[in-house]
């Protein structure tokens, strides 16, 4: 029999434990796809990447840095949740999280770098050869490149007005968010589109609080968080953009129309929200709520953990946050030996190993993903993929049940919010459930050790 208050047991199998030996399994398929998406439909070479990053990172490597007291990490949990502090999780996947920047240049560079020469000195749909979708496409006519050079004039002058006049951010400084994560968008697009995977990237995300940090930004909160949302929104939407238009690609709607309901599309759920916003603004009094010593530290996933207070990431308090640095070495040599040994024929399988899909995947963790989610999401992708998901007639009723899962998920949210939520309703009290904040039914996995 196991013992209940065996802390040892819970923080190795606990959901937000390590989930060893399929302890955190969950049948919540909405923490298992809300950041990763559905694992019916990645590759299957993706999902074993994920599985190697995912033992080696979670259940080798993290342990390892328990461990060793790492920066005394003994003191709390394994893993933990979002603001308990620095666990040994959250210490790993931040080391991971920096890693990935170079990693995924270096990785881009490495496996694509001639084809991406190549397709930007031949970029028109003529030039595709047999593909029979660009065959099709190509008898609409293209988008001007000057309509798109007008939109993104008019939208630029707009923000950086906007965000100058009302103190946000000074425009220098806008123009400076929007330039760096312009320059993420070419690799990790890359990486998404190869790979399946689109993830709002928590490391793109990071560099933004780091450069705002730098830069001195961090005692006013509006400017840190103008900063951080301009540039990551930026890069977040282009890569939304591109998935729509690859979308509209396949379906054969014209590049004009898809063009007009793209810009249709950006200016309605913008109105939307800002309007929104406003009103809970207005009617809550929100915007008084924070005081000068506020710290966006307090407010982002590695807030209270690594990075504790206005000091700057690598100086004060959080000097000892400069072993992070290592990251970038790290992170740029990672996908080398894989490029030099895949060139042998022998080794050729290794240009299938995809360091920056590893690195992304965990970065979410423990903050947002928990170990048990992540293991019950590539449970299901692994199961899939081995047993039928390698059957031609298969493909077809896989991607279906996908979408009738997503869209069961989201109408069951949309009918629960309205009905119950809405109402004051509360969902039944059952055994477990409302221990912990809801987070995890084991206590033991988010207890300190006496």
């Amino acid at each position: 029999m196991f013992k209940v208050d065996n802390y040892l047991l819970a923080q190795l199998t606990a959901v937000r434990g390590l989930a060893l030996g399929g302890g955190g399994l969950t049948l919540d398929w909405m923490k298992i796809t809300v950041y990763l998406g559905s694992p019916l439909i990645l590759p299957g070479w993706a999902m074993i990447n994920i599985a190697f990053g995912f033992v080696m990172i979670i259940w080798l490597i993290v342990p390892i840095v328990y461990g060793a007291n790492v920066r005394n990490v003994r003191a709390l949990p394994i893993a933990g949740v979002m603001y308990t502090g620095l666990t040994a999780m959250n210490l790993v996947t931040a080391f991971t999280s920096f890693a990935y920047i170079p990693a995924v240049f270096v990785h881009t560079f490495l496996f694509h770098g001639a084809d991406l020469w190549h397709q930007l000195r031949t970029k028109s749909l003529s030039n595709m050869g047999n593909d029979m979708h660009a065959r099709l496409m190509s008898v609409y006519p293209k988008v001007p490149d000057w309509w798109f050079f007008i939109l993104f004039s008019v939208s630029l002058i707009m923000v950086c007005v906007i965000c100058n006049h009302n103190g946000w951010l000074s425009w220098y400084l806008v123009l400076l968010s929007l330039a760096i994560n312009m320059v993420l968008v070419l690799p990790v697009g890359l990486v998404s589109s190869i790979t399946g995977q689109f993830l709002h990237n928590a490391p793109v995300y990071y560099v933004g609080v780091i450069v705002s940090q730098a830069l001195s930004l961090g005692h006013e909160s509006k400017q840190t968080y103008t900063y951080i949302v301009v540039g990551y929104i930026l890069f977040v939407q282009t890569l939304a953009l591109v998935q729509d238009m690859k979308l509209g690609h396949y379906l054969k709607m014209g590049p004009r129309s898809l063009f007009t309901a793209q810009c249709l599309a950006g200016f309605v759920c913008s109105t939307f929200s800002i309007g929104i916003q406003y009103m809970n603004f207005n009617n809550y009094g929100l915007n008084n709520q924070f005081d000068s010593s506020f710290s966006i530290f307090d407010y982002t996933l590695i807030g209270g953990s690594a990075f504790n207070d206005e000091d700057g990431f690598f100086y004060g308090s959080n000097s000892a946050n400069r072993g992070l640095l290592w990251a970038f070495l790290v992170g740029a040599i990672l996908p080398i030996p894989g490029w030099l040994l895949s060139r042998w024929w022998l080794l050729s399988w290794l240009k299938y190993l995809h360091w920056p899909l590893i690195l992304v995947t965990v970065s979410w963790m423990p903050a947002l993903l928990s170990a048990g989610a992540l293991f019950t999401w590539l449970l299901i992708g692994l199961v899939v993929y081995f047993t039928i998901g390698k059957r031609t007639w298969s493909q077809r009723h896989i991607y279906l049940s996908s979408g009738a899962l997503d869209l069961g998920l989201n109408l069951a949210l949309i009918i629960i919010n309205t009905a119950f939520i809405n109402q004051d309703r509360n969902f039944p009290s059952w055994r477990g459930t409302d221990t912990n904040n809801g987070w995890d039914i084991c206590e033991q996995a988010l207890v300190t050790q006496s």
